[in-house]
Parts: structure tokens; C-alpha cells; sequence
């Protein structure tokens, strides 16, 4: 499964989160993915899954288990909860049939300002 966000901005927002290092994180890149139009995408809100936002995790995970169990679609995009559902993450199964259908480009090095984690840092 590739977790990804709709956003730059999003993406590394959860690298923050996720990484849980108050540094910055060395040897990160990115791509930008392609949806064909025809392409069928499975959308869920916050407000469709009770609990979603809990800190336990467990509404969220078991509906990403069940989307992934029932194969239902290539690509589902959900609320990110390091934006309180502002922003929106693409959770993307590879094993899905219509994957070969996604395009992207070449991974390019995430460009960190260091100002997030005060003027003198530096990649570790």
C-alpha cells in the first residue's frame, strides 16, 4: 500500500508527524502521481466513519483494511488527521488491478526549510 497526500505541503506535513523526530529527515523524495479520468476513486469523509479521528485509530484502520481486503478500488482518498480533515490523503493499492493505469514521475529530493525546525538546522 503507498500512503500519500493530495498536497507537497500535506505529504511533508505527515513525514513531520509520522517520523516523529523533531529533525529534519535525511534522504526523503517525491513524485507526482497521475489518476486517469476514467478511473474509478473511492472517497470517504470523517463524517461517514464514525470515530475516524480517534486516537486509537480503529474506525480509520478498519475501513482502509476493509477497502483493501474487498479490492474495491485502486486509489481511496481520506481526511488527513494531521489537518483535522482539511487536507486530504490518496491511499493507493498496488495490487489492485487498474494500479498499471497510474503514471508518475521521477522522484526529485524534498527540499526542507530548515526554518521549521529552527535557523540552523540542518538534514541529519
Amino acid at each position: 500500500m503507498i500512503y500519500s497526500s493530495e498536497t507537497y505541503a500535506g505529504a511533508l506535513l505527515e513525514i513531520l508527524v509520522h517520523a516523529n523526530i523533531g529533525k529534519v529527515p535525511k534522504t526523503q523524495a517525491w513524485i507526482e502521481i497521475w489518476f486517469p479520468e476514467a478511473l474509478k476513486i473511492e472517497e470517504v469523509t470523517a463524517a461517514e466513519v464514525p470515530g475516524w479521528n480517534a486516537d486509537d485509530m480503529l474506525a480509520s484502520r478498519a475501513y482502509g483494511d476493509r477497502w483493501l481486503e474487498e479490492r474495491r478500488t485502486a486509489v481511496l482518498v481520506v481526511p488527513s488527521m494531521v489537518t483535522a480533515g482539511i487536507e486530504r490523503n490518496v491511499v493507493i493499492n498496488q495490487d489492485h488491478p487498474d494500479f498499471a493505469l497510474l503514471e508518475s514521475s521521477e522522484p526529485q529530493e524534498v527540499a526542507w526549510d530548515a526554518r521549521l525546525f529552527g535557523t540552523n538546522a540542518k538534514p541529519s
